[in-house]
């Protein structure tokens, strides 16, 4: 149904600019971790995010992932994808057209941000990215964050 990792494709994938993602860092760290202190978890998460490993996104933790419904896309649903970046944000649109163009002609692409708490794996920032690039067929990779922060 997919193809193998990155066949045939010229992407160019970045490591992101993760201090940008603050206001998603600091969700999480509610969120997923619990944290009383968001600055203290957001800083332990810049340091473990200097290290983290940029990896293609595996069909299983893909499948897992939490925060996303990315995994459920079929092939070629831009209706959906569209559904999920645009109506569902309706304060503040998603551009699916621009990756969808990126990924078309080769990059660069920001990777999404995921942070893994034991053996769970929750998306940060990214989805859109990850709804195109399910629509595409592709297998991204994606910014894997381990931190014990909270």
């Amino acid at each position: 149904m997919h193809e193998s990792p990155n066949e045939k494709t010229k992407e160019l994938f970045i490591v992101p600019d993760v201090s940008r993602e603050r206001g998603e860092i600091e969700r999480v760290a509610v969120e997923v971790f619990g944290a009383q202190d968001t600055g203290e978890f957001f800083s332990r998460f810049l340091e473990a995010a200097k290290t983290a490993p940029l990896v293609e996104l595996s069909e299983d933790i893909w499948s897992r992932l939490e925060n996303t419904d990315s995994y459920d896309i079929p092939p070629k649903d831009w209706p959906l994808v569209k559904e999920h970046a645009v109506e569902g944000h309706p304060d503040h649109p998603r551009d699916w057209r621009f990756y969808k163009t990126r990924y078309e002609q080769g990059g660069p692409i920001e990777v999404p941000i995921i942070v893994k708490k034991g053996d769970a794996f929750h998306l940060v920032s990214g989805n859109t990215r990850l709804m195109v690039a399910r629509a595409m067929g592709k297998v991204p990779k994606v910014l894997i964050v381990e931190t014990d922060a909270s």
